[in-house]
């Protein structure tokens, strides 16, 4: 081998050494403090004033729902007045019913299934507040509470169950069907 080569393979191992240590080399580093401190978070419930609400039909009549026989064209309308409590400076929430609300009895038939498929398709919650610290229109609404927060402000809701009036023979399906309210409860759900 020829001095030159050689000379190349001493330089060669010699940069491979230099830079198999590159990452043992030494760096500088600071740290300063931030201004810290405790948060909180905020809360949100409804719940109910212990006063029980009531049934209605589209004339106004309160009915008894274990006897009463819905028939196309009817709406039922429930009316409880809920407390709402919220903390939180940016709350947005949406009222609605639990997943379940209206449903079929334990051995459904065809007509049960029709006839909750006919109220649940168009049935809606609505919530009408005097405080001004809950604002919007349903689903949506916006509770500007803040950091101090609103507790107990009583809230009127309305929820309310259609059976809409089709065609002729239209709803011939749920002739004597049955639909199950006895799980309906409201829910205020927070949002972006």
């Amino acid at each position: 081998m020829n001095k030159l080569a050689k000379g190349a393979i001493a330089g060669a191992a010699g940069l491979v050494l230099l830079l198999g240590g590159a990452g043992t080399f030494a760096f500088w580093n600071s740290t300063a403090a931030v201004t810290g401190g405790t948060i909180s978070a905020g809360n949100l419930v409804v719940a109910d004033d212990g006063a029980a609400g009531v049934w209605k039909d589209q004339n106004g009549t309160t009915v008894n729902l274990a006897t009463y026989k819905i028939v196309p064209g009817d709406t039922l309308t429930y009316i409880d007045t809920l407390l709402v409590t919220a903390v939180g400076q940016n709350l947005k929430a949406t009222l609605g019913l639990t997943s379940n609300a209206i449903h079929t009895p334990a051995s459904p038939t065809a007509a049960d299934t029709a006839l909750v498929g006919y109220l649940t398709a168009n049935t809606t919650v609505t919530l009408a507040a005097t405080n001004p610290a809950i604002s919007g229109t349903s689903p949506n609404y916006t509770i500007t509470a803040g950091a101090s927060g609103i507790t107990d402000v009583p809230v009127v809701v309305t929820v309310t169950v259609p059976f809409p009036y089709g065609t002729a023979g239209s709803n011939n399906d749920a002739k004597l069907g049955t639909a199950v309210l006895d799980n309906m409860a409201v829910t205020l759900s927070q949002i972006q």
